[in-house]
């Protein structure tokens, strides 16, 4: 069984992939690269910030399962 906190936040970062991609033409049209930087970078924390608090949640949920 695949981890939701391994998951949920590596779907994130794919969709952030495509949406970057999908985005990049316009942002090259306009050379406002600061904003989609900010915008990615923020997105990528997000999902990393994600990953240790989903993580965080399962630990403490096993621990009281006893499966620790």
């Amino acid at each position: 069984m695949t981890k939701r906190y391994i998951l949920f936040p590596a779907l994130l970062i794919i969709y952030i992939i495509v949406m970057a991609v999908i985005a990049f033409p316009n942002y090259r049209e306009s050379g406002n690269w600061a904003e989609y930087m900010i915008i990615l970078g923020g997105s990528f924390l997000l999902a990393v910030l994600l990953y240790f608090i989903l993580k965080r949640k399962q630990r403490i949920r096993d621990k009281f399962s006893g499966k620790e």
